[in-house]
């Protein structure tokens, strides 16, 4: 049981360290709904000004 606890405790330290989505990564980074913001925001889904604000929301682009 103890090992169970632990592993519980590992995982979910994990998976709030770091996220990923296909062609991006997150540390410490917002839901990944922070995408339609951002698409709202630029008006795009590509380019320096829709990578910038995904980059704060935690986001970055796999390359």
């Amino acid at each position: 049981m103890r090992h169970l606890l632990a592993a519980a405790a590992l995982f979910a330290i994990t998976a709030c360290a770091s996220s990923s989505e296909p062609g991006w990564t997150g540390d410490d980074a917002k839901p990944f709904d922070a995408k339609a913001s951002c698409q709202i925001e630029t008006q795009t889904v590509d380019g320096p000004d829709f990578e910038r604000c995904m980059a704060s929301s935690g986001w970055t682009r796999i390359r």
